[in-house]
């Protein structure tokens, strides 16, 4: 992300659209929907980082094909803090991954800035 999320904009289930596109070989991932769509089948690794400062929360969840595969959460206190995953997916060609908000959020804003960066990235493994 290029910018701060104000929680008051989360609902649940919103996908994350990652606006600051790095590498995108293949134009797996739409910067338009926040989805990536697997190109063929194989073992991929997504990885995400999503920090958090002033009393925030939020749980984020990766999602293949609307079934939950993994769950991160990330609250902090007075202090800036992040949560992190790696989750590794079998996907067929077409299936399609993405980060959302969870059940649980509140508080201020996710952070993304110059001091820190809310991500997403994937690779094809095997």
């Amino acid at each position: 992300m290029s910018k701060n999320i104000a929680i008051n904009i989360l609902s649940k289930h919103k996908a994350f659209v990652y606006d600051r596109i790095e590498t995108n070989a293949g134009n797996a991932y739409s910067s338009a929907t926040g989805k990536f769509t697997a190109p063929g089948d194989g073992i991929y690794v997504f990885h995400t980082t999503t920090p958090t400062t002033d009393t925030s929360y939020c749980t984020i969840e990766i999602v293949k094909n609307g079934a939950i595969k993994d769950i991160g959460f990330v609250s902090a206190g007075n202090h800036r803090t992040l949560s992190s995953t790696m989750t590794i997916l079998s996907l067929k060609k077409g299936d399609v991954v993405h980060i959302r908000v969870g059940l649980l959020y509140g508080g201020y804003y996710l952070e993304s800035n110059q001091y820190v960066r809310m991500t997403f990235s994937g690779f094809k493994l095997a």
